[in-house]
This record gives C-alpha cells, structure tokens and sequence, in this order.
C-alpha cells in the first residue's frame, strides 16, 4: 500500500491533539520497489494462477465474481508520513497553548500609551483620521478591507465606492451572495441528442428513475476519454470517488443500458461534465486574449463553459435524487459543486456543499459505517471533503456552514483501503498525488487554527499588559509550527525556500529501488538543466504535465505562504494603527510577512493558465487584492516604507512588482467570468491606475 495509509493515521493523530513531545528525527527512507506480484481472493482460494489483471483478473470477469485483492501491508516507506504527523501534533498541541499577551514597547517608535481599544471602521469612514471605538480585524481574508489604515486609502483612491463598501461591512457575506446576483445561470439550451435505450426494461426499473436513454454522440471512447480525464486529475485533488468501482461498475451500465434518473446515471454524467472541464481547462481554447496574452481560463466561453451539455444532462435528472441521503448522493452534490466552482458561481458550489454536508450528516449519524468496508471508507472521504469545504468557506466568504466539522471524532478517518487500482498506482508514483493530498490535509488543519487565533492576536496589539514580550514569542512559535511541518515534508515535495518556482528536491536513487520520475523526458529536459518548475511567463503555452502535476505542487506552496502571510498579518496591522508602539521585532515581522508573499506559485505558468482546474477559486481573487493593498502602502506609507527598505532585502526589492503584476494578471484575467474578480478588479484600478 502506498503513502494513502499514512493518510489514516495522519487523520487520527490530527483529530486527537494532545501535548505529546515530538517524535524522532526523520530518517532518511529508501524507496521501496515495484509492488509484488499477487493473486486475487478468487483465485487464491481455488488455488489457481491469477493473471492479475485490474480491476478484474480473467477469471473473475468470465465467472462475473467480485475481484479482490488483498491488501499489503505498509512497507517502511510508508512510515514517513506517520513519523511527520506523529510531530506535527506535538506543534498543533503547542499552538493551543500559546499565551496571548502584548509586548512592552521598546523601540521601534518613540514610547507612547497605548490606545485601550482598536479604532473603529464606521469612526474612521466618517472621520479618517480618528481610531477609538472598539473593533478588531476579522479572520475572513476579504474583511481586511475593514482595517481602518486599508478604508482610508479606499476613500481617498475610491470616494464613489464608499456606499458599496458600507455595506461590505454591514451586510458580512451577504454581501458575496448579493455580489453574485446579477451573474446569469448557465443556460439550459445546450443539450445532448437523446435516443430511447433499445431493451428490457421492467417497470420497476421504469418506476425508479424512468425510462432510459442513449446519446449517440456520447461513444465508449469518449466516456472512458472523460472518465479517465476527471480521475487523473479532479480525484487526484478530491479523492471522494472510486475509480475501481465507476470502472468497473457505473461506466460498462451506463455504456450498456443508457442513462435514466438513477444515482449511477446522474454521476457518471457528471463525471465525464467535469472531464471535458479537466480536458478542456487545460488544452482548449482560451476564453478571449488580451493585449496578445491567451486568457488562462481555457475551454467554452465566460458563459458557455465545457461540459456544459453532459452537465445540463445531469441537471434534468437531479430531480430524482434531490432528497436522498445515501453515499451517492453525497458524491453527486459534490461533483456538481465542483463543476459551479469551474464555472466561477460561487454562490452556487457553496448551496451544493451545503446540500452534500446535510446528506453526509444524515448518512453518517443515522446508520452505522462498516470501517472495513470499501464502501465505508468511501463515506469517510466524503465526510472529509465535505468538511474542509465548509470550512473554507466559511473562513474566506463567512457563508453559513451545517456544523458538520462536529462530527469529525464520530465518522473516523479514512484508510483509502478500497479495491487496488493500477491506474491511481502508477500516477502516484509520478506525481506523489498521495503525499500532496495528506500533507495539504494537515496543513489545513494548521490554517484553521492560525485563522482561529488571528484575531485574538491582532487585538493584544492595544493592550497596555506590561507582560514580558509575547506577541513576537507567539508568533514566532506559530511561524515554527510552519516551519517544522514544512521541514518534515518527504523529500519529493521539498523545496528551496526562496525560490517558489522550483522543481521539488528529489529523492536520491537507491541501489535497487525503483524512483519513478513524473516524465521520461523531465530529467532531461528540466529538472537537470535547472529550469524552474513554474514561470513568469504567461504569454508562451504552458507545460503540460500529468495528473495535475504543477497544481498539486503550487497548491501545497501557495498555501503554506498563504500560512505565513496570516501568522505575521497581525504585525502589519501594527504598524499601520499604532506605529508608536513598533518594536524592532514588530518591525521584522512585518519584513516577514511581506516576504512571505512573493510569487505565489498559483500565480505562475502554467497553474494560472488553467484556472479552471485550479481548487478553491473563491479564495484566491481576494486573498491578491489584500496583498496588493499591502503592497502599495509599503510605498506611501512612512514606516512599511522604512520597514520594506531597512529590512525585506534584495530578493523583495527584485520580485515586489513581478508579483503585483502577476496578481493583478490574475484578477484581470477572471474579471470577465467572476464576479468577485470583477470587484476585486474596480478596487485595484482605482489604486494602480492600470489597464492591465
């Protein structure tokens, strides 16, 4: 078994945080060869030689039996990840237990009185230059627009956008749902031609989803064209589908008997919907080209996105599964999210996650799970999907969530023990999809709680505690949480620092040992020759690597900067309200924070020319708007200024304004099909006074 079953004990030891002490030093492991050769069940037990075939040997398809092989038992490779995780909640252990106390000014700035409270948004409207009324950062990304410092500059760049930005404030994330109002739905006129199913239907199975159909123009070569394309690349990302049992089971049904209103129909409708989005996203057409750059949202058009009659498809038939609470319907509310999210309807992946947590708290408190079963692990990575969207959300949007976070301790956490697929096999060992996949999970588990405790941070900064110095020691022990998860990460997903854009350290070759690059082409071509995984270039086509490859590796990157950006966030904040009392440790956590903000890897080619694929698009518009804001106050205002010259160093001076450009790229790039884009768009042109 592979670094999945790490994926188990990753989960438990994340969910049951504790103040253990920290493990053992990692030990350099060696890769493991080939899997050994094995019979299935079937043929073991009739003593019989298996030609191990997958997903069914010979035998078991010329008899219709169930084929199974038993699983390995983990190697010592896969260890790894269960000596990083047995750390890893020794830190989160420690971030429970950071005290929360203010510093003694020192030295910064001239030594003054602290205020007794944070200055208020609605005083500083009204007056900008007043700070005293109560109010505090908020831990959503998009709420620092309410900063005081940020809402000045708003006024004074963007007088005519006061009233709009009242009511940001007023109205949290209805503010979102009302932002996305005015987009259009997708439109319904785009279909597949259909044919009655020639065959025995009895009326039973009439009754139950009506009678079936076919698509000529949907060929076997096509749905397994599309089938293969989601699972290489949507599942590697959300792993809540099985591909041995839509390979086996769903996609022969639906190929021999057609589509009616059954779960199996409507899933793998939209299962090939989203692989025309993964094909197309990533090879087709771009949306429109600006100033001879080829837009990075590819396939259809702003409104007519890829997959769209598959998807359409689907939708006519979501009636007949709209209140069930099975498995099934779990997986077909998520995909059909995925699909809104591809499309840029936030509002609409977010009422489609909200529909699948409400089922998947209906399967999971009112019938038990077999743990051992395949199909009981597949309910647990449902949960788990369901549950980090939620919470996404709610972190960067504040959407109204089900609670469904709560039932963590009840559900367990998957083992990733159904049937073996070769297929997934052979794109772990190219990509390590694996590896990124738990290593992401555990680094979300770190992000809620840095949000968490974000705002109970940032409020210490006007309190007159006359405490030894513990916002710099807090923070620094968050920023080494980061820092030690970042340095327990296997070799293969490594990476310099400083330098965002490079191919991860690769894992040594061992005498024996079978170490499988992504292409047979890349030491070559690449890696060798010391080209960088990612670019600045955004106008040549991208390369393509499999099984979403670069967004897997820029994802895992982004999101620890983005950690970063949110643990030294708080001394920003600082500097902008209370400059007097800046320390010189304040003052190098702001140079910290802006560092830490440099060529996020998202931004780069050819992750951002395939933003269709790109996972949680809700986040990443806003999350540029608030550094780009930083960013311009290091030019005018007087001490980020100082600070950005005394202390962020060369590199910074050298990538500043690459990044702004590729962040406003970004936004500009999405204003055409996203709304919050559109928004995030109008703010910055009122800045940067650009036409990019």
């Amino acid at each position: 078994m592979s670094l999945i079953y790490c994926f188990t004990k990753l989960h438990y030891i994340i969910m049951n945080l504790d103040s253990a002490s920290s493990g053992p030093p990692l030990k350099q492991i060696k890769e493991r060869g080939a899997i050994a050769a094995q019979a299935c069940d079937i043929c073991r037990l009739r003593k019989q030689k298996c030609d191990e075939q997958r997903p069914k040997c010979s035998l078991c398809q010329r008899m219709k039996l169930d084929c199974r092989y038993k699983e390995l038992p983990p190697t010592k490779k896969d260890q790894t990840l269960v000596q990083i995780l047995d750390r890893l909640k020794s830190l989160e252990g420690k971030v429970d237990r950071i005290p929360i106390r203010a510093p003694i000014p020192t030295g910064f700035g001239p030594a003054q009185p602290s205020p007794t409270s944070q200055p208020s948004v609605s005083a500083t409207i009204d007056d900008p230059i007043s700070c005293s009324a109560s109010s505090s950062p908020q831990k959503s990304t998009h709420k620092m627009l309410t900063w005081p410092a940020i809402q000045q500059l708003l006024l004074q760049s963007l007088p005519s956008n006061l009233g709009d930005l009242k009511s940001f404030e007023q109205e949290g994330s209805a503010f979102i749902v009302r932002m996305q109002r005015g987009t259009p739905n997708l439109p319904l006129d785009e279909s597949l031609e259909a044919r009655p199913f020639v065959g025995m239907e009895t009326q039973a199975i009439i009754a139950i989803g009506g009678a079936r159909i076919t698509f000529p123009a949907l060929t076997r070569d096509m749905m397994d064209r599309f089938a293969t394309a989601y699972f290489d690349t949507f599942n590697f990302i959300y792993p809540f589908m099985d591909r041995q049992n839509f390979t086996s089971d769903t996609l022969p049904r639906v190929h021999a008997e057609g589509f009616n209103g059954d779960t199996d129909s409507v899933i793998a409708l939209l299962v090939f919907a989203l692989g025309e989005v993964a094909i197309e996203g990533s090879r087709g057409n771009p949306i429109e080209v600006h100033q001879g750059r080829p837009s990075g949202v590819r396939g259809g058009t702003s409104s007519r996105p890829p997959g769209l009659a598959l998807f359409n498809e689907a939708r006519k038939r979501l009636g007949f599964v709209l209140t069930g609470c099975a498995l099934e319907n779990v997986q077909i509310f998520s995909l059909a999210a995925l699909y809104y999210e591809s499309c840029y309807r936030h509002v609409d992946f977010w009422r489609l996650m909200v529909s699948a947590s409400l089922a998947c708290q209906v399967l999971v408190t009112c019938s038990p799970i077999d743990s051992n079963s395949p199909r009981g692990d597949l309910i647990k990575r449902a949960y788990w999907h369901c549950a980090i969207m939620e919470t996404g959300l709610y972190l960067e949007l504040d959407l109204p969530i089900t609670g469904i976070i709560g039932l963590a301790d009840r559900v367990g956490v998957p083992s990733f023990n159904a049937p073996f697929f070769e297929a997934d096999h052979r794109g772990n060992l190219s990509s390590h999809f694996e590896a990124y996949y738990a290593s992401q999970v555990a680094l979300w588990r770190l992000c809620t709680n840095l949000n968490n405790i974000d705002d109970s941070i940032t409020n210490t900064t006007s309190s007159n505690d006359d405490s030894e110095g513990a916002i710099p020691s807090s923070l620094k022990q968050l920023a080494s949480q980061l820092t030690q998860w970042r340095g327990m990460l296997p070799r293969d997903l490594q990476w310099a620092e400083d330098d965002p854009a490079s191919f991860p350290t690769p894992q040594p070759m061992t005498l024996g040992a079978y170490n499988p690059r992504l292409d047979p082409n890349l030491s070559s071509t690449q890696e060798n020759s010391g080209l960088p995984l990612f670019t600045t270039d955004l106008d040549s086509e991208p390369v393509h690597y499999p099984y979403v490859y670069d967004i897997q590796v820029a994802l895992l990157r982004t999101r620890y900067y983005y950690a970063k950006y949110i643990v030294y966030r708080p001394f920003v904040y600082k500097a902008l309200h209370f400059p007097a009392q800046m320390t010189q440790e304040d003052a190098e956590g702001v140079a910290e924070c802006l560092r830490s903000c440099l060529k996020w890897p998202l931004t780069l080619s050819p992750t951002s020319r395939r933003k269709r694929l790109v996972p949680f698009l809700f986040c990443w518009s806003q999350s540029f708007l608030d550094i780009l804001l930083i960013f311009h106050l290091t030019r005018h205002n007087p001490i980020l200024r100082d600070i950005r010259a005394q202390l962020c160093g060369p590199r910074f001076e050298v990538e500043a304004d690459p990044t702004v450009q590729l962040m406003l790229d970004w936004i500009r790039d999405l204003k055409s099909s996203d709304p919050i884009a559109m928004w995030c768009w109008k703010i910055m042109q009122g800045i940067y006074h650009t036409d990019l």
